[in-house]
């Protein structure tokens, strides 16, 4: 299956994700060799080895010297995009019934940091959505999510979002969704989004930052996160890497 040189890395690290996946293996369970992937995939083994590099580094296979290329780590949470657990799961983790709610859908002149990943030409406006998912009827998370200018040019269905922003995008887009990079911070809730969270302005809550790009490494959505950290909290796992 020769893959296209454009986006070999990228390409090269979605098909042994899949791999992975498709083939059920677990912690400890061996990859084919370098040389059975390289010859499969079309590529040479030096872009094989730098695909290795990256999802050893993510913490997702481990090579052992002389031995072969084993899984550290099912890509379960890391594929389906996530360095935290998706909504739903936190608010499930917490008791509660999530529920999500789409607030309103505009075009507007984006901030400076939507900017700076998104890039729209000069004056163009870029589709907004604020959407609210709630534990039970308790409004918990509060998001503002920007549209990349070429995501908008597919005309996706919008009609029909129920705002849940990955499983819409992953169902709408033929490039699969790879990641997602988030900035967490604390902050305290401004006036404007105290009123949709119920909370009072300047209450203490965890802001998040968070794009999510494709498997080609383009930006699809940027997203202002705010959390009420006093109803649900961010738990992030990372691998300890000694070696």
């Amino acid at each position: 299956m020769p893959i296209n040189t454009n986006t070999r890395l990228n390409q090269v690290k979605a098909y042994l994700l899949d791999y992975i996946r498709q083939n059920q293996l677990r912690r400890n369970d061996q990859l084919p060799s370098e040389a059975a992937i390289a010859k499969n995939l079309g590529v040479s083994r030096n872009t094989l080895r730098e695909a290795y590099i990256s999802l050893e580094n993510e913490g997702i296979i481990v090579r052992r010297h002389g031995i072969g290329t084993f899984v550290a780590h099912s890509p379960v949470i890391r594929d389906s995009l996530n360095e935290f657990s998706p909504f739903a799961q936190i608010i499930q983790d917490v008791g509660y019934t999530p529920n999500f709610q789409t607030l309103s859908m505009d075009f507007v002149s984006a901030p400076a940091d939507v900017c700076d990943v998104l890039s729209p030409q000069a004056s163009e406006k870029l589709r907004c959505i604020k959407r609210i998912v709630r534990a039970d009827q308790q409004p918990v998370i509060y998001v503002d999510d920007y549209i990349a200018p070429d995501i908008e040019a597919l005309g996706l269905e919008w009609e029909t979002f129920d705002g849940n922003m990955v499983q819409f995008l992953a169902a709408s887009l033929t490039t699969p969704l790879h990641q997602i990079q988030s900035n967490i911070r604390a902050a305290a809730l401004s006036p404007e989004i105290s009123q949709y969270l119920e909370l009072a302005a300047g209450t203490p809550i965890l802001g998040v930052r968070s794009t999510i790009y494709t498997v080609d490494n383009q930006p699809v959505t940027y997203s202002n996160i705010c959390f009420n950290s006093n109803i649900v909290e961010l738990n992030i796992v990372r691998v300890i890497r000694t070696t």
